[in-house]
């Protein structure tokens, strides 16, 4: 009782050494005394009274309570420090491993949850971790404890409670680059497939459900009974296989695809009711078609076999044979005539095609029955191929008309002799016979194409020697007379004939040129020769003077020569002064030859030394620079001799590879060397700590230095890459050091005012100019937003995109009812549009793309085929009138998508019905068909 009433008077004892030394006396054991620590420990105001009673007490439970609602701060860090020591040290025995375990999952106080999620043993206790981690639910702890723990079963379970969200999605992709856990890999790559495939599995579902329905809806206007059938039930059990993956759809698009799918099946099965009763007039009219064709087909193998047996065995052939094929082609002539009678009149084709086959039957059995005749016809065809082959074949111009007679009388004879029997002659004695015709008409027909040959000869050159004459160029002239004259006189008497007045007018012509020859020559030579003379006196350039001697010699060679002795002097004195002329341009020509020799003698210098660079054992970067100097020497050396210019090059390209093969070798070695340091140099920016970055970079760089050059082209790629590499590793550095607390977080409460005036601003529009006018600001927020610390991103970026999101959905409603306007301003043009010259005054309040159409009036566009064709776009009915035409349009543009890939446009179709002019009192119904497709879109 003393120590209670010591404790609860503190003002008789207001000395907390007095309470303290009181304490170390109590006995937490006895419940009076014990009742007083707890009094002294929750109430005294000495805070090392407090302390010491605790301490006595040494209750957990008790410190742990402190921790919470001491308000001394010494205190509650004494407490709190207690209750975490106690916790996490694993040594600590204050608490049982059961007691700790029950504290754990019962405390709510986060602080001391994230701390116990930091500890191995906790972390090794995965379903423990995983309460504490739901405890505390911050995103951010359990992502990194995700990246630390070494429990693969904890990772496990953190990995399946992730939702799918862009934060998680960037989470698996890290943890695949980061994790050497193959099972942590797969199961994260399968968890971000699997959000993926169920992202985008609405789209694929929808898009297969629209090309299925419209293959579906296609089969209505399908012409093919047993194709329709067919391909409905296959689109139907495809149907039934996507409609089991429609619960990732929402319920109105569910329902609104069962909905189409339902109408569509109907009309597939209308028009299956239609087409069956025609379908099966055409399978009875098909098999009477087969019947037809088999029945064609036994008449075909008669005749076939009948044919073969009088071509192959047209001696040997017995009479039971002949009875069993008469017989036979009996039988096949009745069943002829049955089948003639089921065919309709209609059919004109096909009876005539019976009526065919039964006259061959009876031509067959007439053949059959007349056997010994054909037979002595037969001899007497090989009678006509012996006598044929007893003849030589025509060689010689004079036998072609005589070969012709004979030629046409054995043909006569040979078609009298066969005309009852053409079809079942034997095939080798036809044979025979067209290969002898053959051959005589092929040695006719050389003869004659070698004789037409010849006279074309001479009438050309005739032709040729007037053109000379004509020309001037009668020396020429002169000498192809000569040998027309020797060509025309080996030809025919009738050949000459044909060639007689041009041959004879030629020849006049070259007997006047003749003694105009001097009469021409006299006067032009002397101007020649002086021509000649003016050029030794005053040379020209040599190219020019070279040209002018050789057009001077031609035209002096075109005079021709005569026997007089004044000509004679002539061509002495031209020979002898065109040689004077020349005398530059040989002087010129032989100074380039000395010259090219020179250069030969050079280069093949160079050869030599380049020899002496491949035996040399210098340094690889000195050879480099001395193949630089060579090839540069090579180069400023000049032509040489045309003749040996290959092959000198050859020998300099074999002499240069194996010493360019050296450098490029060094060369490559040094660039993989200096690539290898920029791969480094590159994967320093990764690394967490920048100090340590640069102090490798540093290093790179000393080692770059010490490598040789790596050759042009490689060090203007790997130089500037490097030096880019490790300037931002620097600058990097430069901006860490720069940074301040204090501007991030006015920086940060400048952008969420920022953010704040963006929303206010956003939610006044009203309309679609003052929404653009407030979204342009977007950007300059966002990239505000992403100068900020990562945690303060996401909540920013939440209220820009959630409001950004409601502006597009005001835009969008804003769009349809502007794009609705002005269909429907385009439409009212439209009906007011009787007359192509005179167009609305309304159209000039379009857009100019619609205006345009107004103007570009196409008369060969057809309206209704147009309106078919938006109808199949949009899919929408077409009136029952035009379903043939629509069926063919859609035939035709199916054909049209397979072939080139291409599908129409609605637009670009109503621009196109607009072409097609004023409307007409009819236009003004398809315009009705066509407008529900814009206006309520």
């Amino acid at each position: 009782m003393i120590f209670k009433h010591l404790f609860r008077s503190k003002h008789q004892n207001p000395d907390p050494q007095v309470r303290l030394k009181a304490i170390e006396n109590l006995n937490s054991e006895d419940p009076q005394q014990k009742s007083v620590l707890h009094e002294l420990a929750f109430n005294d105001s000495d805070v090392t009274v407090s302390l010491a009673a605790l301490q006595k007490l040494d209750s957990f439970v008790l410190w742990y309570k402190m921790s919470e609602i001491a308000k001394n701060e010494r205190v509650q860090k004494k407490s709190q420090q207690y209750v975490e020591n106690t916790l996490l040290d694993k040594q600590n025995n204050a608490l049982s491993e059961e007691e700790k375990r029950k504290f754990i999952l019962e405390t709510k106080d986060i602080r001391i949850v994230e701390k116990l999620l930091m500890q191995p043993w906790v972390q090794q206790d995965t379903p423990l971790a995983m309460t504490l981690l739901q405890k505390a639910d911050k995103p951010q702890l359990q992502d990194k404890l995700l990246f630390d723990t070494q429990n693969e079963s904890l990772q496990i379970a953190i990995l399946q409670t992730l939702s799918d969200h862009a934060q998680s999605r960037k989470l698996l992709t890290k943890i695949q680059k980061k994790t050497s856990s193959n099972d942590i890999i797969t199961l994260a790559k399968d968890k971000l497939d699997s959000w993926l495939a169920a992202e985008k599995a609405p789209i694929e579902i929808e898009q297969q459900v629209k090309m299925m329905l419209s293959r579906l809806l296609a089969l209505k206007d399908h012409g093919d009974f047993l194709v329709i059938q067919e391909q409905q039930k296959a689109l139907t059990k495809q149907y039934t296989q996507i409609s089991e993956r429609f619960n990732c759809l929402p319920e109105f698009k569910r329902l609104e695809i069962e909905q189409k799918f339902a109408d569509i099946s109907a009309r597939v099965e209308r028009s299956i009711a239609v087409m069956e009763p025609q379908w099966r007039a055409q399978q009875q009219e098909l098999a009477l078609s087969e019947n037809i064709q088999t029945l064609v087909q036994n008449v075909e193998q008669c005749l076939t076999e009948v044919a073969t047996q009088l071509n192959t065995r047209i001696s040997e052939i017995s009479s039971p044979e002949v009875d069993s094929f008469v017989e036979k082609s009996e039988q096949l002539a009745a069943q002829l005539s049955e089948l003639i009678g089921q065919v309709p009149a209609s059919k004109s084709e096909i009876h005539k095609q019976l009526e065919q086959l039964n006259n061959q039957l009876l031509s067959s059995l007439h053949t059959l029955s007349s056997l010994p005749e054909f037979q002595q016809v037969i001899k007497k065809c090989q009678s006509l191929l012996q006598k044929f082959d007893d003849l030589t074949l025509p060689n010689d111009a004079s036998q072609i008309e005589a070969a012709h007679e004979y030629i046409r009388e054995q043909k006569v004879i040979w078609r009298d002799t066969v005309a009852n029997y053409q079809k079942y002659m034997p095939k080798q004695l036809s044979q025979q016979w067209n290969e002898r015709l053959k051959n005589w008409q092929q040695a006719i027909k050389t003869l004659k194409n070698q004789l037409d040959g010849d006279v074309s000869r001479c009438r050309n050159k005739l032709r040729a020697v007037e053109s000379l004459i004509n020309q001037g160029k009668f020396k020429a002239a002169m000498g192809l007379y000569q040998k027309v004259q020797k060509w025309y006189s080996e030809l025919p008497e009738k050949q000459q004939g044909y060639l007689e007045r041009s041959f004879g007018s030629v020849k006049e012509q070259i007997e006047n040129l003749k003694d105009w020859q001097e009469y021409i020559a006299a006067p032009r030579k002397p101007a020649l020769l002086v021509d000649v003379e003016a050029l030794i006196a005053q040379p020209l350039e040599i190219e020019e003077q070279s040209k002018a001697i050789k057009s001077l010699r031609s035209q002096w060679n075109s005079l021709g020569k005569t026997d007089s002795e004044s000509d004679h002097a002539l061509n002495v004195a031209f020979e002898a002064a065109i040689e004077k002329a020349f005398a530059p341009c040989r002087e010129y020509y032989d100074q380039q030859q000395k010259q090219r020799e020179q250069n030969m003698l050079a280069k093949q210098q160079i050869l030599v030394e380049i020899k002496g660079l491949g035996d040399h054992q210098e340094a690889v970067s000195e050879l480099a620079k001395s193949l630089r100097n060579v090839q540069q020497k090579w180069k400023n050396i000049g032509e040489v001799d045309f003749k040996l210019r290959n092959a000198l090059n050859d020998n300099y390209q074999q002499l240069l590879k194996p010493l360019r093969d050296k450098v490029s070798a060094f060369y490559q070695d040094n660039a993989e060397q200096k690539q290898a340091l920029l791969t480094k140099a590159e994967n320093l920016l990764e690394l967490e700590s920048v100090d340590d970055a640069i102090e490798q970079a540093k290093k790179l760089q000393q080692t770059w230095k010490t490598i040789e050059h790596a050759g042009r082209k490689a060090e203007t790629q790997l130089w500037p890459a490097f030096r880019k590499a490790n300037d931002v590793l620097f600058a990097k550095k430069s901006e860490l050091n720069q940074q301040h607390k204090a501007v991030l977080d006015q920086q940060v409460s400048l952008v969420k005012e920022q953010v704040s005036q963006f929303e206010t601003l956003c939610s006044s529009a009203q309309d679609n100019a003052s929404v653009q006018n407030a979204l342009q600001q977007k950007q300059d927020i966002n990239d505000a937003i992403l100068s900020l610390p990562i945690r303060d991103r996401k909540a920013l970026e939440q209220r820009v995109q959630k409001v950004v999101e409601q502006q597009q959905s005001k835009l969008t409603e804003f769009a349809k009812m502007a794009k609705s306007q002005t269909y429907q301003a385009l439409f009212s043009a439209l009906e007011e549009w009787q007359s192509e010259s005179d167009i609305p005054a309304a159209v000039a309040n379009l857009n100019k793309p619609w205006q345009q159409c107004f103007r570009e009036v196409d008369s060969d566009l057809d309206r209704l085929d147009i309106t078919l064709k938006m109808e199949i776009v949009a899919q929408l009915d077409s009136p029952s009138e035009d379903a043939k035409k629509r069926q063919n349009i859609q035939m035709q543009l199916m054909a049209q998508k397979l072939q080139s890939g291409d599908s129409l446009d609605l637009e670009a179709l109503l621009k196109d019905w607009i072409r097609a002019g004023a409307l007409q009192t009819s236009d003004l119904t398809l315009l009705q068909r066509i407008t529900p497709m814009f206006v309520n879109s």
